[in-house]
Parts: C-alpha cells; sequence; structure tokens
C-alpha cells in the first residue's frame, strides 16, 4: 500500500500542519497576556488589614 497520497494530500497535510502551529501561536500568546493580568508582583508581600473597630 503506497504513502503517497499525491498533490492533494501534500497540500492538505501541508495546511493542517500551518493551521495547527498558527493555533499554538494564538492561543500561547493570549493565555500568556491572561495570566499576566491575573499574575501578583514578584516578591510581594501580603500584609494583613486590620479593621478600625
Amino acid at each position: 500500500m503506497p504513502l503517497s497520497f499525491g498533490v492533494f494530500g501534500k497540500a492538505v497535510a501541508i495546511l493542517i500542519i500551518a493551521a495547527f502551529v498558527l493555533w499554538l501561536i494564538f492561543t500561547y500568546m493570549f493565555a500568556t497576556e491572561e495570566a499576566a493580568e491575573e499574575a501578583e508582583p514578584v516578591g510581594a508581600i501580603e500584609t494583613p488589614v486590620q479593621p478600625l473597630a
């Protein structure tokens, strides 16, 4: 059984690989933006809030 799918098969395979790589890049960029917005500053020390009773 041949493993070659011809010109059409090569084009489909390249398009699928390109779409997958672009999807990885796109999701990585947006995932890092959301993580950066939610992250606290590095080395920050939390100070407890005392009620003024």
